[in-house]
């Protein structure tokens, strides 16, 4: 192994410890080394390695020339105390040059953007997993939200099943409902013989004849503007003129009951056409909402215990009505008189019969 001159290590460290920023080496085609005004024989320089010192590695700095292609250049060479050069090697006529250039500013701000982009990268990592989790966050937000707002629609559904509108607005305001209503119209209406017939047909046509028959009241509500109250058994109770008042109660709850008797006459019970016995009564009542857990929209008053005894009084297929209703109906409606009948708890009262 060739060792470097003692001549040239003692520039080279004459170089680096003086902290000159520029300098070279000459190097004639005779592979002569000119420093210091001495001429050395010398094979030239093989590498330098990255992280050593210089001073440790001179020994190991042969071989390179002449060499293979021109100009030759390594970046960043740590040198002794720490600081760093450039090494290039370019050729001049029958010359080449060995030139080392201060880069230890250049490896401090290299070093500076390399951290700065480290640290660039950890941010953006860091927004990428933020945005991530925030992402997922507002699915399941989203997802929380759509689930409640299923369910508020599915709640707000069932209590305008069971109430009326406006008075299911009030109740949420956390009103006391609570109401006189001075004319109303109010009906009954059940099937004929439905006892009878649910024992010989079983339960499950006995429960699809009642759900044909609520719906189609309900339907005929929608349609007529009346409120369907409740459903007691085979019966419906439905009521025209509240929550919101109207002069023709007693003619839209006529309309509903005849529209209602021709629709169940559709569907057959055990056999036969379904009938129904229907009874109107118009007059005040008191309307409100009870129960705390299964509360209840009702009516209560004298119209209507007479508007359901009038409803039991009548006839397969008939449709009663009181004196006070045939009145509002007026000559829209050619009713037939009936005589005046003993009603439980009422006592004789006149009654119409509503034709087709």
């Amino acid at each position: 192994m060739h060792v470097l001159p003692r001549e040239v290590r003692s520039w080279i460290y004459d170089f680096f410890y003086n902290e000159r920023s520029v300098a070279y080496l000459k190097i004639d085609a005779q592979l002569c080394v000119a420093a210091k005004g001495g001429n050395v024989k010398h094979y030239g320089l093989s590498s330098v390695r990255i992280g050593k010192p210089v001073a440790e590695q001179l020994e190991f700095m042969e071989g390179l020339l002449p060499c293979p292609e021109l100009p030759f250049d390594m970046d960043m060479v740590e040198l002794p105390g720490g600081r760093v050069a450039d090494l290039h090697l370019f050729a001049d006529n029958a010359c080449v040059w060995l030139l080392f250039l201060d880069a230890a500013a250049e490896r401090d701000n290299r070093q500076r953007l390399q951290q700065k982009a480290y640290e660039m990268t950890l941010l953006q990592e860091r927004e990428r997993q933020l945005n991530e989790k925030l992402q997922s966050m507002n699915e399941a937000l989203r997802a929380s939200q759509e689930g409640l707002s299923r369910e508020y629609q599915r709640a707000e559904a069932l209590l305008l099943n069971i109430l009326p509108a406006s008075i299911a607005e009030r109740l949420k305001a956390d009103e006391q409902i609570a109401d006189n209503h001075a004319d109303v119209s109010v009906l009954f209406a059940d099937i004929v013989g439905f006892t009878e017939r649910a024992r010989s047909v079983g339960a499950v046509t006995t429960l699809a004849i009642l759900n044909y028959f609520f719906k189609a009241a309900d339907l005929l509500s929608e349609q007529y503007g009346c409120e369907k109250i409740k459903t007691i058994g085979d019966c419906v109770m439905v009521v025209a003129g509240l929550p919101a008042a109207r002069s023709d109660h007693a003619e839209a709850l006529a309309h509903y009951a005849l529209e209602l008797r021709n629709e169940v006459k559709r569907e057959r019970f055990a056999g036969e056409p379904i009938r129904l016995r229907i009874g109107i009564h118009s007059g005040p009542i008191v309307a409100g909402v009870i129960g705390k857990r299964r509360f209840a929209y009702d009516l209560w008053g004298d119209t209507v215990n007479l508007a359901a005894r009038i409803q039991t009084s009548a006839e397969p297929d008939e449709i009663r009505i009181s004196d006070a209703t045939h009145q509002l109906l007026g000559p829209n409606f050619a009713c037939d008189p009936l005589a005046e009948t003993e009603l439980r708890g009422t006592g004789r009262v006149r009654m119409w019969r509503l034709p087709a």
